[in-house]
């Protein structure tokens, strides 16, 4: 995979390509108001509202948040704390775990998260969790067995994925680096005054580059010199091994941006129709509760000589699109698909299993629910950051 960022008309381009050069992910974040994903504060609680079972805690500049009640966590306080349960007027360490998107606010945890390359670090939980993507019996043994001392009674951990064959070394480095992080915001947050900034997260991009597998990647490229320097420093310090990755670009008369065609990729990405090779098309229409993706056949074929077996076909070759597409844009919360109808049970749970196979490839939780009695698919994206379409629109 090759990583390409690029600022253009104010915004931070991350793009994501793999190995044949289509394009996986793309994301924008605004210079002037960069993305609060991820950075805790020390918040003051505004208000509870008892029949929602929710809080609106202020943040940073009186930005006003959203936190569920229901996110039962033991709650790290400041100053101004009534008792161990939240109340109005409360001084508490919260994180951004989701965008204000469109008309919602910002959504905020107790649940503090600590995110490594291998590892997270989480605050309420207990014990340890081992990604459910790690198969192999043996390497979930191993790493089962080098935590199994963790029993810290504040925080819990997760082990990602990435920390498949990952030496136990490198692995307790992170953890002891995770754990200081925590312990130091923990110690000088309950002292710091309301809406006071604890933590920043990193760019968008740094989480990319963090995230991807090492042996997926094979280059990090940008033109400018402030975001190459970011590269260089986190690499140095987390990832070493991806230092000869980076590579700043230079070429007046051709700009990066041109060089990946990005605006047409912008352009396809933002478009409502979507063409497959077959001559079918997906209408894609984001809503303001869920996603809806029609799937038509188009030029594909004559529809009174077709059977399920081509409509199968047309479907697996859609359902593959769809997947891109919803990485791509970052479509997430509620999605149906609308396939072309097939009697065949039998090719209606192939496409379910391969509709599930590949939801297990993106970076994002994908949860494939089930197909209803229209024969519509019904799945969830977990919301993290704002879709594409929102991204490059002023925020609110």
């Amino acid at each position: 995979m090759r990583l390409v960022v690029t600022k253009k008309d104010r915004y931070i381009y991350s793009v994501l390509f793999d190995e044949n050069n289509q394009l996986l992910e793309m994301a924008a974040e605004s210079i002037d108001t960069p993305s609060r994903l991820g950075n805790i504060y020390v918040g003051h609680v505004n208000n509870i509202v008892k029949n929602i079972d929710a809080a609106f805690i202020e943040t940073e500049g009186g930005c006003m948040c959203y936190h569920s009640l229901k996110d039962a966590t033991s709650y790290l306080f400041g100053a101004h704390a009534n008792n161990d349960r939240l109340c109005m007027g409360d001084y508490v360490l919260v994180q951004v775990e989701r965008e204000d998107i469109k008309t919602k606010q910002p959504s905020v945890t107790g649940k503090l998260q600590f995110t490594g390359k291998y590892l997270v670090l989480v605050h309420g939980m207990k014990g340890v969790r081992i990604s459910n993507k790690i198969k192999d019996k043996e390497e979930n043994n191993r790493l089962k067995v080098l935590f199994s001392n963790c029993e810290n009674e504040n925080y819990g951990l997760i082990v990602r994925t990435n920390a498949l064959q990952v030496s136990n070394e490198r692995l307790k480095a992170e953890e002891a680096r995770l754990a200081a992080l925590y312990n130091d915001i923990c110690t000088t947050g309950i002292h710091k005054s309301k809406g006071s900034l604890l933590y920043q997260s990193y760019p968008w991009y740094i989480d990319l580059l963090r995230d991807l597998p090492q042996d997926q990647l094979t280059e990090v490229v940008t033109d400018d010199e402030e975001i190459f320097a970011a590269f260089s420093d986190y690499t140095a310090q987390f990832q070493p091994e991806d230092t000869g990755k980076l590579r700043l670009y230079r070429d007046e008369n051709l700009s990066l941006a041109a060089l990946y065609s990005l605006q047409k990729w912008e352009k396809e990405a933002l478009s409502k129709h979507v063409w497959l090779k077959s001559g079918a098309s997906l209408v894609i229409e984001p809503t303001e509760t869920l996603t809806v993706i029609d799937v038509n056949t188009g030029k594909a074929i004559s529809r009174k000589k077709a059977g399920d077996e081509t409509f199968y076909k047309i479907n697996e070759e859609a359902a593959r699109e769809c997947m891109r597409q919803l990485r791509l844009r970052n479509l997430s919360g509620m999605i149906l698909i609308d396939f072309i109808n097939m009697e065949s049970e039998e090719y209606n749970a192939k496409l379910m299993q391969l509709l599930k196979e590949l939801a297990a490839k993106d970076r994002i939780p994908v949860n494939v629910v089930d197909m209803t009695g229209l024969r519509l698919v019904e799945l969830t994206r977990k919301k993290v950051k704002k879709p594409l379409h929102e991204m490059i629109t002023v925020s609110c």
